[in-house]
């Protein structure tokens, strides 16, 4: 956002300060400034403002922010509020508005509108000032009336629009839900379609305006308008955004409109614009009195604030007067105090503070985050804490982390229909499946002895109702049933599985992707020192199978293709962890501390070929078995297969992380390790080496 640094002095007085040293102390309190532009014997600030800062989103709130950190730094400086007249003479205008009013239908889509009526304007060109004032952030001006216009909101952050008043039906301004099919031909001369999800302005017969935003071509004003009226909203900016979106809304202010604006400012941002139009147009005006729809007031947060609190989260003891001068300066009400914590209230602009830990953040921003000092040493917990802990702590943790990752939990039935496939599975489980006497419903007579095909029957359903846009992610906890050596038998896994609506580039994307998910819980678990071999799951392709201890812990692959639809076109990726297994695994874990090299890491990549028959898994473990001292990951880093290599061979590139505990390694000792590791290669593995690269 452009900020006029010429018009930001004429709220902080005096501004006694380079353009470099404002920028630097805004961008220490959050407001960074991107780069500074000198404009016509003015500096402006491109600002960088996110989008839960709406309350900065003008001249004032930046000069409001502004002046509270200086004042708070020392800085002998004042905040001069823009200037209105409350009490302004109406010239007996009462009688000449009384038949004009404004009725609000719909008060969950508009949380405030209120509006004036003002006659006997005239249309002219804009003083030099306020020309200067637009052109400096990029407004071209066009009127006197629009510039005042552009120029409140660009001041205050507050959206504001205007109509041509005689050309208002009847004298009424209606804020109600749109007509379905009523076509709407705006000012950029597009014809819209309105319905009843939009919010629009009417008169007692037509539309005059989509939220404020676009008017109707015949509602705006132009040379010849004497009478006009001036609205100013704060609406729902959820709703908003949906319009914009719906209808490819482009205007100047959309930033404004789109965001939530204080209603506590609708009707101060009136009285500021009838007072510049009055300063600024040479005729005497005639207007009403503003009329304030705002049927459900909205007030200050309250808020308790703790002392012991701000110090736990900060890290360092500020006294209670310095807090409570901070406090004061951001214009919190503290309402009660005593030694343990302050009542306190939220002005209604700072949308964004609703809770204790956001008054304690704009406390630090104020006091300045420069000043809190950094240890040299830093406590961090090495380990999560989940080993020795029950199942449900187990699960609790790890089903966080999966939610964290973008998966919803599902509980799906334990009975199934009975499918083609099953067969398959019965045989690569080698059980026997069982069937229930009597079922509710006879095309679910089975229970289930897989997660996998009511997890694919939940993904069906979901995809079928177009309940999720993106790759849909679930994951499930659940017994399998089974029979086997005539005894009835049950376990539970964890099944995790991904549908991938959009095919990407790489194909191999999504597997990596659940791989890395697998890998994460392997080491939040503490679980390290598992190999892989290739799957033999008949139900999955290009699979792995993951073994700790030389038993299967997890099956990853994608599934083979079945006869439904909607898994013909596309792809579903699947990995089933043993439940039991993984968590008696966690629980005789222990924790081992290894402290961190204090030696660089170095990289050495290995270019070798191989048989098509040796996967990187066994290269891995070979490697690990052989020379391990120094090695501290080895990885794969490329893998090709085809023109210009023979058939029968594939290609590596492997990365090799070399770190000593005890010393920084040299370029020789590297070198003498990479030599020991192509000797062994190409013992064991008849490898060919193809070059090493640093």
């Amino acid at each position: 956002m452009k900020i006029s640094l010429n018009w930001i002095k004429k709220y902080v007085f005096p501004l006694n300060m380079s353009e470099d040293e404002i920028s630097n102390i805004l961008t220490n309190i959050g407001l960074t400034v991107k780069s500074i532009n000198h404009i016509n014997k003015d500096f402006v600030l491109d600002i960088e403002i996110t989008p839960n800062r709406t309350d900065a989103m003008s001249h004032y709130g930046i000069a409001r922010d502004l002046y509270a950190v200086l004042k708070f730094r020392g800085y002998k400086v004042h905040l001069l509020k823009p200037v209105i007249n409350e009490e302004i003479n109406r010239n007996d205008s009462k009688s000449h508005f009384q038949n004009f009013q404004i009725i609000l239908k719909i008060h969950e889509k508009c949380i405030r509108y209120s509006g004036i009526f003002i006659s006997k304007i005239k249309i002219e060109p804009s003083p030099y000032w306020l020309i200067s004032r637009l052109r400096s952030i990029g407004i071209e001006s066009t009127n006197n009336i629009i510039d005042t216009l552009y120029f409140v909101m660009y001041e205050l952050g507050q959206p504001l629009h205007i109509f041509d008043m005689d050309q208002i039906e009847c004298g009424k301004i209606i804020i109600k839900n749109g007509e379905k099919n009523t076509k709407f031909l705006s000012s950029d001369n597009v014809i819209r379609k309105l319905d009843k999800e939009d919010l629009v302005i009417y008169d007692e017969i037509k539309p005059l305006s989509i939220a404020g935003m676009i008017n109707n071509i015949q509602s705006n004003i132009h040379i010849s308008t004497k009478n006009i009226f001036i609205g100013s909203a704060s609406f729902n900016s959820n709703i908003i955004r949906n319009i914009i979106k719906k209808h490819s809304i482009q205007i100047k202010t959309q930033h404004l409109f789109e965001k939530d604006s204080d209603p506590n400012q609708t009707v101060y941002a009136l009285q500021r614009v009838v007072f510049l139009i009055k300063k600024i147009t040479k005729n005497e005006i005639i207007y009403s009195d503003i009329i304030d729809c705002y049927p459900n007031p909205i007030f200050f947060s309250k808020i308790k604030l703790r002392y012991n609190k701000i110090v736990n989260i900060i890290g360092r003891k500020i006294s209670k007067r310095k807090i409570k001068k901070i406090l004061s300066l951001l214009e919190i009400i503290i309402h009660y105090e005593n030694n343990e914590y302050l009542f306190i209230s939220i002005p209604s602009y700072r949308t964004d503070v609703q809770r204790e830990i956001d008054v304690i953040e704009e406390i630090l921003r104020i006091y300045g985050i420069h000043k809190i000092p950094i240890h040299d040493q830093i406590k961090i917990s090495t380990l999560p804490k989940v080993f020795h802990k029950t199942e449900y702590e187990i699960q609790k943790i790890l089903f966080e982390q999966l939610v964290s990752y973008g998966f919803q939990e599902i509980i799906s039935p334990t009975m199934i229909k009975e499918k083609e496939c099953s067969s398959l599975l019965n045989s690569f489980f080698n059980i026997e499946k069982i069937e229930v006497m009597n079922p509710v419903n006879q095309n679910q007579k089975l229970l289930r002895f897989s997660l996998l095909f009511s997890m694919i029957e939940c993904i069906i359903y979901n995809y079928n109702n177009n309940r999720i846009d993106l790759d849909i992610k679930f994951f499930e906890l659940g017994k399998i049933y089974f029979k086997k050596n005539n005894k009835f038998l049950e376990k539970t896994y964890l099944g995790i599985i991904i549908f991938q609506k959009k095919i990407t580039e790489s194909k191999n994307y999504i597997f990596f992707y659940l791989k890395g998910i697998i890998e994460q819980i392997f080491q939040k678990s503490g679980i390290s020192n598992y190999t892989q071999i290739l799957s033999k799951h008949l139900l999955l392709e290009n699979g792995i199978s993951i073994l700790y201890n030389h038993k299967n812990l997890v099956e990853i692959g994608k599934i083979k293709k079945l006869k439904n639809n909607v898994l013909k076109k596309n792809e579903i990726f699947y990995a089933e962890i043993d439940w039991q297994y993984l968590i008696s695994i966690i629980q005789e874990k222990k924790i081992i501390y290894i402290p961190f090299s204090r030696y660089p890491t170095s990289r050495r990549d290995l270019s070798l070929l191989v048989d098509k028959s040796i996967s990187f898994e066994r290269i891995n473990q070979l490697i690990k078995k052989k020379e391990n001292h120094i090695i501290k990951k080895i990885q794969i880093y490329d893998l090709y297969e085809g023109i210009n290599l023979p058939i029968s061979k594939k290609s590596y590139t492997i990365s090799f992380f070399f770190e000593s505990q005890k010393e920084t390694l040299t370029d020789q000792i590297i070198k003498n390790y990479m030599k020991k590791i192509e000797f062994f290669l190409k013992k064991e593995l008849q490898a060919e080496i193809r070059g090493i690269e640093k």
